[in-house]
Order: structure tokens, then C-alpha cells, then sequence
């Protein structure tokens, strides 16, 4: 059950930076907040919901695994996923450089991870 879990959390969490990203392009609805004008879009709202609901997830896997495995396979993963999400769905180009920063990270983790048992 935790291993569904985290695959959601990565997902939503990955997938809500995403559609964050894309309605940060065409915010277009207006909202005044004690004099704060935020403009912000329907694919906003949702990377926002995408993103909380992600959170409530990483509540409950921080409940049943330890932190020290959790977090550095969440935040491997998710950036690993947002880089390959922006290369597809944005159209960002990834450099070499960075092909080989993911690379790196996902070696640490698993070298991490496969020590600590």
C-alpha cells in the first residue's frame, strides 16, 4: 500500500509543478485578496489541487517510512520526472550537464537507499 502511495504522491507532485508551470503562461482570471491582485488560470488551480493532494499523500508515507529513505527518493524521483515532464510537455531543452546531474542523483539515491537495509 505505501509503494501506491508514494507512486501517486510522485506523480501528483511531478504532474502539479508541471501544470503550474503551464497556467503561469495564460493566467488569465483575476483574484483580489486584500489588495493583492493574483492572476492565475484553471491549469493553476488544478497543479495547485494536483500538488495538496501530493502533500496529504507525503503525510502518510512519512508515517510509515523512514525519513532518511523518503526523502531522498521523493525528491530524486520528482525532479527526475519534472526535467523529463518539462523536456516533453513544455519543450525545454535538457543539456548534457543536466542529463548527467539526474544521472548522479539517481545513482546517490540508490546507493543510499540499497546501504540502508
Amino acid at each position: 500500500m505505501t509503494i501506491i502511495m508514494f507512486v501517486f504522491y510522485v506523480i501528483l507532485a511531478s504532474s502539479g509543478l508541471i501544470l503550474f508551470k503551464l497556467g503561469s503562461n495564460d493566467a488569465n482570471l483575476v483574484l483580489n485578496v486584500f489588495g493583492l491582485s493574483i492572476n492565475y488560470s484553471i491549469k493553476m488551480i488544478l497543479g495547485i489541487l494536483c500538488y495538496g493532494f501530493s502533500f496529504i499523500l507525503w503525510m502518510l508515507i512519512v508515517r510509515r517510512v523512514d525519513l532518511t529513505i523518503a526523502m531522498p527518493l521523493s525528491v530524486a524521483i520528482v525532479n527526475t520526472l519534472v526535467v523529463i515532464g518539462s523536456c516533453l510537455i513544455l519543450k525545454e531543452k535538457i543539456t548534457f550537464i543536466q542529463g548527467l546531474g539526474i544521472f548522479i542523483i539517481i545513482f546517490g539515491v540508490c546507493i543510499m537507499t540499497g546501504g540502508s537495509k
